[in-house]
């Protein structure tokens, strides 16, 4: 094993000798340093599970500010220990081991962290555990990031309270990051198209969570008469002034799309007792697969705003102002048009 980067890059490091101690290969090594490379410096990082403690090294050798190492087996505290001893250039460097379980380590850590590097070994820890201890510690950064190292065939769903930010696979290793979740929700619906009803809940939305996805989706009991695709550009259109929503398209079950993204609320409208009534059985339905949903009244001029008004004004080539968000008519006009010759 050697150092990848930073100060101290091509020095060897003590590899081990025994199963107790898996490393991580340089190939998962370099990536992960690839992905942390400009924020690395001036940081401070866990190597939680440290083994010969490669990584909290690496950490080092590319200027990170602090590091802690943590391992409680016998191997792994004698490797790590001996790596950062046969380094005489991390004298005076700001790092400890620790040789304790991992929870008692989280438990004494003080401040906030950037990074917390989880490799432990593979389907022994589940990354839902380590990210509940962080979480109630406030250990992270607000733009801190908790990395998790598993094997490519075990499953790792989304802890609460966070979002995976990115996935890196390396042959049979997958490297997970994930960082502390905005307060996020769904805004969705078959939005064909999308109206200013549509645009009022994901200004409600908004308000509420911060962050909204709005989610296009197929209703097999209507007859659409915009594509997917269409459909999310319009919707793309008609939020493109609001930073904090993006449009996404769902072709399968929306509370799977929620489930995979970490997304635990789904937003819909409704304007009447029927709408309602249909609203509460597919949140009863959703929540029963682990996904909650807000229901919001469309009230004023927004309850009798439909998407099959917006069709039937078009159908009859009369206007749609009021109907559409500004920013979007022409488009919608556009497809319709299109859409129209071709038949």
């Amino acid at each position: 094993m050697r150092i990848i980067g930073g100060k101290l890059r091509g020095r060897k490091l003590i590899s081990p000798s025994g199963r107790e101690v898996r490393p991580t290969s340089d190939m998962a090594k370099q990536g992960i340093f690839n992905v942390l490379q400009f924020d690395i410096e001036g940081s401070r990082f866990v190597d939680l599970f440290s083994g010969s403690g490669a990584i909290g090294i690496e950490a080092l050798s590319r200027g990170a500010a602090e590091v802690v190492f943590c391992d409680n087996g016998r191997e792994g505290i004698t490797l790590t220990n001996a790596n950062l001893k046969s380094l005489k250039e991390l004298n005076g460097a700001n790092y400890r081991l620790v040789a304790r379980d991992w929870r008692d380590c989280l438990r004494s850590l003080k401040g906030k962290w950037n990074y917390i590097f989880c490799d432990p070994p593979y389907g022994s820890v589940d990354i839902a555990e380590i990210a509940a201890a962080v979480a109630r510690a406030d250990l992270l950064e607000e733009d801190g990031c908790l990395i998790f190292e598993h094997d490519s065939d075990e499953k790792c769903a989304v802890p609460d309270g966070f979002e995976l930010a990115k996935s890196r696979k390396y042959g049979r290793i997958t490297v997970d990051y994930f960082v502390r979740a905005a307060k996020i929700c769904a805004l969705t619906g078959s939005f064909d198209p999308f109206t200013t009803g549509h645009r009022m809940l994901a200004e409600e939305a908004a308000r509420r969570y911060g962050k909204v996805v709005v989610v296009v989706a197929i209703n097999e009991a209507k007859q659409g008469l915009f594509s997917l695709k269409e459909r999310a550009e319009i919707a793309k259109l008609s939020t493109e002034d609001m930073p904090d929503v993006t449009v996404e398209i769902c072709s399968g079950m929306v509370w799977e799309f929620c489930k995979e993204r970490g997304i635990k609320t789904i937003v819909r409208g409704w304007r009447d007792a029927d709408d309602l009534a249909y609203e509460r059985d597919m949140a009863d339905f959703n929540r029963d697969h682990g996904v909650e949903t807000v229901l919001i009244e469309a009230k004023d001029k927004f309850a009798d705003i439909h998407s099959h008004t917006v069709r039937e004004l078009l159908e009859k080539d009369e206007a749609i102002d009021g109907y559409v968000v500004p920013a979007a008519a022409q488009k919608i006009k556009d497809i319709y048009e299109r859409t129209r010759r071709k038949v």
